[in-house]
C-alpha cells in the first residue's frame, strides 16, 4: 500500500494551450482512437440537469470548444432557454512527460453558450460524415420509433441519395454553439496518487489567472 500527491507543473499562461497539450498526450497515447468524447450537461424545464457525451469536435478560430446539435433537439432547447452549461472531457491512460499512466479531467465551469452564425455551418457540414448527415433527416431525436419502420426510412433515403448524384443539402434544423466558459478546472491523477488540480479563473480583464487548487 502507497500514497502520494500528484503534481501538474510547467502548465501554460492560457488553459486552451493546457487544454491542447492533453489532447496531444492523449492521442499520442491512443494513436488508434481518433474520437474524443466531450459530456455536456444543461438544465431542462421537465427533467432538471440533463447531460449527455457526444464527439468533441475541436476549437473555433477564437478558441472555444463547440458542439454541433440540431434546432429541434432537447439540447438545443434546453442551451436557447439558459446558455449556461458544464462540460467535462474524461481522458485515461494518458502518458506523462515521466511515462507514467495518467488520468485527465478537464472541466470548463460556467460555460456560455453561445450560438454560431448561420454563416459557418455551411463548412461545417460539408465535413459530416455521410451517417450524421442522414441521422439530421430522418431521426426524431427522442421520439418513440418502430425501428423496422425507421430501418425502411433510412435504406430508402440512403438509396435516393446515392442514385441522385447530389450531395445533400444541409438542413435549416443544424446549428452549432461554442462555449465560453469562466472557469477551465483540470485533475491529473494516476494510480497510487491523490489528484491534483490547476484551475483558470478568467478576471475581469479578460485574462486568466491560474492556481492549484485541493481535489
Amino acid at each position: 500500500m502507497t500514497s502520494a500527491l500528484a503534481k501538474i507543473t510547467n502548465y501554460p499562461a492560457n488553459p486552451v494551450d493546457m487544454f491542447k497539450q492533453i489532447l496531444q498526450a492523449d492521442a499520442k497515447s491512443h494513436p488508434d482512437s481518433v474520437v474524443v468524447d466531450m459530456n455536456l450537461a444543461t438544465l431542462d424545464e421537465e427533467f432538471g440537469v440533463l447531460n449527455r457525451t457526444v464527439i468533441y469536435r475541436g476549437l473555433t478560430p477564437d478558441n472555444y470548444p463547440f458542439y454541433i446539435t440540431h434546432r429541434y433537439t432537447r439540447n438545443f432547447k434546453n442551451l436557447q432557454a439558459n446558455p449556461k452549461a458544464g462540460i467535462t472531457f474524461y481522458m485515461t491512460n494518458v502518458q506523462d512527460n515521466d511515462y507514467k499512466e495518467v488520468t485527465w479531467q478537464v472541466r470548463l465551469i460556467g460555460a456560455k453558450a453561445v450560438e454560431l452564425p448561420d454563416s459557418e455551418m455551411d463548412a461545417l457540414w460539408a465535413k459530416e460524415e455521410l451517417v450524421s448527415q442522414i441521422r439530421g433527416y430522418i431521426c426524431p431525436c427522442g421520439e418513440p420509433i418502430n425501428h423496422d419502420d425507421l430501418k425502411a426510412k433510412h435504406d430508402k433515403f440512403l438509396e435516393e441519395h446515392l442514385a441522385s448524384g447530389k450531395a445533400l443539402e444541409r438542413p435549416r434544423s443544424y446549428t452549432a454553439f461554442k462555449f465560453e466558459p469562466q472557469r477551465w478546472d483540470f485533475l491529473k491523477v494516476g494510480r497510487g496518487e491523490i489528484a491534483d488540480r490547476v484551475q483558470y479563473r478568467l478576471q475581469d480583464n479578460g485574462k486568466w489567472e491560474s492556481m492549484h487548487v485541493s481535489t
